[in-house]
């Protein structure tokens, strides 16, 4: 015989009865048993991430955590992610996309969630479309120079502040096509600690 799924609205019911049966902080303790083992944060969480487009429901919380910690949009030292969020600023690559295009990177690919970041236009028309090794390894070394090009930034605290915030692996600034995939797999991991720092933080 086969077994009907509940309806969403069965599944509320159920889920306020237990609620209000047995106390709101047991069921969230069922919950995260049941859901929030240290597998989910080791492997699970990041095949979520292993997707693309930015519908995905982990990098929207992700953003969330950006957000909760008030950190600033990547290469920006002024513009947080969450004052881009509240007014529907600009989500970009940091791979950029025409860059990866162009090299035979297909679509579902450079559209990867761990390749998106909030980004300000200004900054993003700067990037164009080179490689993280030249356009991150500007910013780096505008912070030794004092020379502006680009963005803000201009010390090297506050670079490696601002690819903490957003995630970015450490040497991101010498990275070409041939470390893509290793980025993207870095890059997961890392979100993933952020996103696992903001739930405990709630």
């Amino acid at each position: 015989m086969a077994v009907i799924p509940r309806s969403p609205e069965a599944k509320f019911d159920s889920d306020i009865r237990e609620i209000n049966e047995s106390g709101i902080e047991h069921v969230l303790q069922d919950v995260e048993t049941a859901y929030l083992s240290d597998s989910f944060w080791d492997s699970g969480l990041i095949q979520r991430l292993t997707t693309a487009g930015s519908s995905a429901p982990a990098l929207h919380v992700f953003w969330a955590a950006q957000a909760k910690f008030n950190y600033k949009g990547f290469l920006s030292r002024d513009i947080s992610v969450k004052e881009m969020i509240e007014h529907r600023g600009d989500i970009h690559h940091i791979f950029p996309r025409q860059y990866l295009k162009e090299n035979g990177i297909s679509q579902s690919q450079y559209n990867q969630v761990a390749n998106y970041v909030y980004v300000q236009q200004e900054i993003n028309t700067k990037v164009g479309k080179r490689s993280p090794a030249e356009y991150i390894g500007q910013i780096r070394e505008q912070c030794q120079s004092g020379k502006l090009a680009f963005g803000g930034i201009d010390s090297l605290p506050d670079f490696d502040a601002n690819l903490e915030a957003n995630c970015s692996p450490g040497n991101i600034y010498e990275m070409t096509l041939n470390d893509y995939e290793d980025f993207l797999g870095a890059r997961r991991v890392l979100m993933v600690l952020k996103i696992k720092c903001f739930y405990q933080n709630l």
